[in-house]
């Protein structure tokens, strides 16, 4: 039996306010706001707007994401990316174009 793919979308016309927490992957395409934890990967589209604490053990950001990025084990930020905040991550990819601003820890 194929294994089933299970992820959390914040769809484009959504505003979410809160804290979320998730075992799978979480695509936010609209806005958020608050704390994101996810025992998945993290995508942030372009366009879409995080403001939140995020833990994850992938984030991929195409978007905006202010607040700090507590920890991950592979962050990516695509030509599109903007991220105000402190990273703690194990490994990072930042592509030219994208825009970082804070502070990075690697371990």
């Amino acid at each position: 039996m194929a294994e089933k793919y299970e992820s959390t979308v914040i769809s484009d016309d959504m505003d979410f306010r809160g804290t979320l927490d998730s075992d799978h992957a979480v695509t936010v395409e609209g806005r958020f706001a608050g704390t994101l934890i996810a025992r998945g990967r993290v995508q942030v589209v372009s366009g879409a707007s995080v403001e939140a604490n995020v833990s994850a053990r992938e984030l991929d950001l195409e978007g905006s994401l202010q607040g700090n990025v507590l920890h991950a084990d592979s962050v990516v930020l695509h030509p599109t990316a903007k991220l105000t905040g402190d990273v703690h991550c194990t490994q990072l990819e930042i592509q030219r174009g994208a825009k970082l601003t804070g502070t990075t820890v690697m371990k």
